[in-house]
Order: C-alpha cells, then structure tokens, then sequence
C-alpha cells in the first residue's frame, strides 16, 4: 500500500513521491517517526512558530491520519529566550 505524508512547518510540503508500507500500522508508525525527525532535524524553529503537522493520505487522496505538534511557551518562560543558563 502506498501513502503520502504531507508536512506542515513554516512551509508545506506536499508528498508526491509516497512510501509502500506493508500495512496500516507500518504506516501510522512511519507518520510517528515523521514527526519525531521533523523536530530533530529543526528544533530551533519549533518553540513559536506556527502548529506543525503531518497527514497521511492514501493512494484515493483520503486523509487516515493526522498528527498536530504544538509547542507553546508559557508566561514563566517567556523571558528565558536567547538565555544559556
């Protein structure tokens, strides 16, 4: 089965390519380790920045999975940003 995990950060990425996942839990663990990668890969941009998200379509264009990430800094930290201690 073929999916397509389109991504959301600063920019959208739309998935034209796919993956073949030999089943619907290969596939939702894949969108997982997405997002994992995507927060790895840039996490200096996260804090404050717009939600990010990943959904997973199928070969029809249906949506079977969504995933939002969402990092909010609170009062109490606000004034921590630029800090190194």
């Amino acid at each position: 089965m073929r999916f397509f995990f389109h991504t959301q950060t600063d920019a959208r990425h739309t998935d034209t390519d796919g993956a073949e996942y030999g089943s619907y839990a290969e596939a939702r663990k894949a969108a997982i380790q997405t997002c994992g990668q995507m927060m790895q890969d840039a996490p200096e941009i996260f804090w404050g920045s717009r939600p990010w998200s990943v959904t997973v379509t199928d070969e029809k264009g249906l949506i079977m999975w969504e995933i939002h990430l969402d990092g909010q800094s609170t009062a109490a930290s606000r004034g921590l940003e630029g800090r190194t201690n």
